[in-house]
C-alpha cells in the first residue's frame, strides 16, 4: 500500500524528546557556561535592547510551525543567543525600573533541580518532599517576620497573585449577606483592580482615598469613609 503524504508528515512530526545522557551532559555544561558568562559580563551589556515590537518580531522571524523538529543543541543555542541579545536585564546595575529582583545564581540552579524532579504539587501524595519544603520555608518566613510559628501559607507566583489570594480568603470568611469594602489610596498599584474583578467584588467595592504630600493615606479621611460605610 502506498503511503500518503499525510501519514508520512505525521510520522515525521512525532519527535522523540528524550536526550541521551552524554548529550544531556554536554548541552547542560554548555548552557551553564553561557549563563555564567552572562552573569559575569552583565554590567558590560545594555540594560535593554531598545527595539520596537515590530523590530523584535522581525528578529524572531515569522515562519510557520515546522513539521520536523530541530536538534536539541541547535534549539538551545538559538534560544540562548536570542534571549541574551534581546532581553531587558533586571539584574543589570543600571536597571531602575519596576520592582523585579535580579536572578540569583543559587536560584537558577534550584530551578533546574525543581524542573528535573518536576513534582505535581496538586496534593501531598503527589509531591511529599516539595510540600514539606514549602511548609518548612513558610514557617521560617513566619519566624523571620514575627508571625506565629504554627501559621499556614503557600507560595504563589508573585505580588499580584498573593493579593488576589488574600481577597479570595477574605471573601470566604464573609458572613452570609455581608459585604466587603476595600480602602486604598489613589496611588495604589493596579493589582487592586485585578483582584477586585477576579474575586467577584467588582470595581464598586473600592473606596479611593486621597494622599498627603508624602503619598500617604489621610487617617482622618479613612476613618470618615469607614464610618460612612458602616452607617450605610
Amino acid at each position: 500500500m502506498k503511503e500518503t503524504d499525510n501519514e508520512s508528515s505525521g510520522r515525521e512530526a512525532a519527535a522523540v524528546i528524550d536526550i541521551p545522557a552524554e548529550e544531556f551532559r554536554r548541552l547542560g555544561h554548555q548552557l551553564v557556561d553561557d549563563v555564567a558568562a552572562l552573569l559575569h559580563g552583565l554590567r558590560e551589556r545594555r540594560v535593554a535592547p531598545g527595539l520596537e515590537p515590530s523590530e523584535m518580531r522581525a528578529r524572531l522571524g515569522s515562519a510557520s510551525l515546522p513539521i520536523n523538529g530541530t536538534p536539541p543543541g541547535e534549539v538551545l543555542a538559538d534560544a540562548t543567543r536570542f534571549l541574551i541579545e534581546n532581553s531587558t536585564f533586571n539584574g543589570h546595575p543600571r536597571f531602575f525600573g519596576y520592582i523585579t529582583a535580579s536572578a540569583a545564581p543559587i536560584g537558577i540552579l534550584g530551578e533546574m533541580l525543581a524542573a528535573a524532579v518536576n513534582p505535581n504539587v496538586g496534593g501531598w501524595i503527589l509531591s511529599p518532599a516539595a510540600t514539606e519544603i514549602e511548609l518548612q520555608t513558610v514557617r521560617w518566613m513566619a519566624e523571620l517576620t514575627g508571625f506565629p510559628a504554627d501559621c499556614s501559607g503557600i507560595f504563589v507566583s508573585g505580588g499580584n497573585m498573593a493579593n488576589i489570594v488574600c481577597f479570595l480568603a477574605a471573601k470566604a470568611k464573609l458572613e452570609p449577606g455581608g459585604k466587603l469594602r476595600c480602602y486604598a489610596s489613589a496611588e495604589t498599584h493596579t493589582w487592586i483592580d485585578k483582584a477586585l474583578d477576579i474575586s467577584g467584588l467588582g470595581p464598586d467595592a473600592i473606596v479611593r482615598l486621597g494622599i498627603d504630600d508624602h503619598e500617604r493615606i489621610d487617617p482622618a479621611e479613612l476613618r470618615v469613609a469607614i464610618e460612612r460605610d458602616r452607617e450605610a
